[in-house]
């Protein structure tokens, strides 16, 4: 595995039903595997609605991955597993 820690920041909002699954989903990842930091960030706080319009982010949950919109919705253990090898 790289030494590379990738950053993580997974958008959401308190009304968000789905954002729950996907925070779990990279919060067990994050379990398993040490080469990635992870937090969330709302999109009703300055910092989270910062990010979200400098990318250009209009739906919730959106990962973040190294300051790229890197996938959009509930992302499996797997998938997340696999867009930090690809980032």
């Amino acid at each position: 595995m790289e030494d590379k820690k990738h950053d993580v920041i997974l958008l959401i909002s308190k009304w968000c039903e789905e954002c729950v699954p996907a925070d779990n989903a990279w919060k067990r990842l994050l379990a398993e595997r040490d080469n990635f930091n992870y937090r969330s960030l709302d999109v009703s706080e300055p910092e989270g609605r910062r990010l979200s319009i400098e990318l250009y982010i209009r739906s919730v949950p959106s990962t973040v991955i190294d300051g790229k919109l890197s996938f959009v919705g509930i992302p499996t253990k797997e998938e997340a597993s696999e867009l930090l090898d690809l980032s």
